[in-house]
């Protein structure tokens, strides 16, 4: 095998062994953000939750209110023609 030979060999293996680290290292910070972006989604839910539930309590009155009003006056069925 030619010197030539030998220094392409070399470049093309060290290529390749940064394409592969290069490869691990995306593929390691993908998981790492996918982790903190799942941990925000879940603390987003229950944020999300919490306040959806705050502002049912804090609007119970008006909407036993609404309810009531539309539930005592059935509308009258008109028929076709």
């Amino acid at each position: 095998m030619t010197e030539l030979q030998q220094t392409f060999l070399f470049y093309t293996f060290i290529y390749f062994l940064i394409k592969g680290g290069l490869y691990v290292a995306l593929y390691v910070a993908t998981i790492v953000i996918e982790k903190d972006a799942r941990q925000r989604y879940a603390k987003l839910r229950v944020l999300l939750a919490r306040k959806r539930a705050e502002e049912a309590q804090r609007w119970a009155g008006a909407y036993r209110l609404y309810y009531k009003k539309y539930e005592a006056a059935p509308m009258p069925l008109k028929q076709a023609s």
